[in-house]
């Protein structure tokens, strides 16, 4: 460790790695350049916004068995929001990055090939391309170009003036695989997999009360915001909301910096009716979740119109999570850590579960309301395409510029009611069940008892083969559908 004092105000900057060419004096921002012989000022670094990320320099964790410990930090922004690369530095002097985007994690490190040839160029990459390393098969989840926001503390690089990120991550189950473009047309690889906050130590990690003194504001506290256009009141989750939409008049307010600014205004609300207010507080496994945003979504396909309304909940602690309103019921949705693979071109797998394809479709935003971690905006489209077996589901998100999974249960009006402390909700319709465990065979074997009966006659004079033929036409079908529902495990 090497330990001098910024020439700008005299405090002491650390540089724990040997890799770091920069650092971030914490006293007065100034950006040092490290050489051979001497420390330099070359001018001073954003601030960063702080978030609700319990993640902060020095935290220290463990990954593929090695003790890491957290010395920098660069926030990356684009027009919708924003995530943190967290500078690792391992214990056998080697480095890596730590993704922190939206309460999702990933660990990757740098990886060495003799050649890229044969690597897309970043303007080609598309989210849902696919990309083989090593015989493993990858799809492109996320392609952006992004600015720096901010820094802290130690970096490998200097994020200078109007300096851009150009990287593309790809993902197979649990393995992230990112191509970085940033210094030019071929990419540096950075391979690695999701990470658990469990392998940090957690007495490293910020308290509410330590994102307080440093933020000035406890972790995901629900603060009153005067919307800048109406003035009317807008509740939204402090270090958490990048973007809010007023209720009153769903003028879009960018919350990132030190004032609320306006940046996209609206004339007229849509009316819409919802079960569950913004603000409305749900208990779920013992740990209370505020809904911060809700959405009303809809399939523009003229010939089957469809809507229905998603609610966005959220913990300081566990994150996110999703309900879903539809006229069959309401369904609890979270976003998918680990990636299903492809089995054939109509179903998946995850979990050890075979998921068949249901049908594709559009989902649109038509009104967006509160608090999101994103900018969401009335027009958005995705397309979807659902896989179901049983009664679980999985729906695969596909936008202009990222590709997601995401994993649905149902939730019955009771366990609505049970969660929100509103036994009003329990009137709610009912999630369909599904067909029960060997459903399709229950009715093929009543129709094959039918047979029998019905051709009692020809069994004992000998004409039994066509009766056989048909209970076969009958029963494997139904076994057949049994198994693809998931029903026959």
């Amino acid at each position: 460790m090497q330990q001098v004092l910024c020439p700008q105000c005299g405090a002491p900057v650390k540089f724990t790695s040997a890799a770091s060419v920069m650092a971030v004096c914490g006293a007065c921002r100034s950006t040092l350049l490290k050489d051979a012989e001497s420390v330099r000022r070359i001018g001073e670094m954003a601030e960063v916004l702080e978030d609700y990320s319990p993640l902060c320099l020095g935290a220290a964790g463990t990954h593929d068995g090695k003790r890491f410990d957290i010395i920098g930090r660069i926030q990356l922004r684009f027009d919708d929001g924003f995530w943190n690369e967290w500078y690792l530095w391992f214990e056998d002097a080697s480095d890596g990055w730590l993704s922190d985007a939206s309460g999702q994690y990933a660990v990757t490190r740098r990886r060495k090939v003799k050649t890229t040839q044969g690597m897309p160029a970043f303007e080609d990459i598309a989210p849902g391309d696919e990309l083989k390393l090593d015989g493993q098969r990858f799809v492109a989840a996320d392609v952006r170009a992004c600015l720096a926001g901010g820094a802290q503390g130690e970096l490998p690089f200097v994020p200078g003036d109007g300096w851009q990120a150009k990287v593309a991550d790809y993902r197979s189950l649990d393995a992230f695989l990112t191509l970085d473009f940033s210094d030019g047309p071929q990419p540096e690889l950075y391979i690695g997999r999701a990470f658990d906050l469990s392998a940090m130590q957690a007495g490293s990690l910020r308290s509410n009360e330590q994102v307080e003194e440093t933020a000035g504001r406890f972790r995901g506290q629900i603060k009153a915001l005067d919307c800048p256009n109406c003035g009317g009141p807008i509740s939204f989750v402090a270090a958490m909301a990048t973007h809010v939409v007023c209720p009153s008049c769903a003028a879009a307010v960018d919350c990132s910096g030190p004032t609320a600014e306006v940046i996209d205004k609206a004339h007229k609300v849509k009316a819409i009716r919802t079960t569950l207010s913004l603000g409305a507080v749900a208990k779920l496994e013992g740990t209370s979740y505020t809904l911060i945003g809700l959405m009303k979504c809809a399939d523009p396909d003229p010939e089957e119109p469809s809507s229905w309304i998603e609610y966005l909940l959220f913990n300081p602690v566990k994150g996110f999570v999703w309900l879903v309103e539809t006229d069959e019921g309401w369904e609890r949705v979270q976003v998918c850590d680990t990636w299903p693979s492809l089995n054939n071109a109509t179903s998946v797998r995850w979990r050890n579960r075979l998921y068949q394809k249901l049908y594709d479709y559009t989902s649109r935003v038509e009104v967006a309301l509160g608090a999101f971690n994103w900018r969401v905006k009335v027009g958005d489209s995705t397309r979807i395409t659902d896989y179901k077996v049983g009664t679980l589901k999985l729906t695969r998100e596909l936008g202009d510029a990222e590709l997601g999974w995401s994993a649905a249960v149902p939730v019955s009006p009771a366990q609505l009611a049970q969660w929100f402390g509103a036994p009003e909700l329990a009137k709610q319709k009912a999630m369909p069940a599904g067909p029960k465990p060997g459903g399709y065979r229950k009715w093929a074997k009543a129709a094959l008892i039918g047979m029998v009966f019905l051709n009692f006659n020809n069994i004992f004079s000998g004409r039994f083969i066509p009766v056989l033929i048909g209970m076969a036409f009958l029963w494997l079908p139904a076994l057949l559908a049994d198994k693809l529902s998931g029903e026959d495990d």
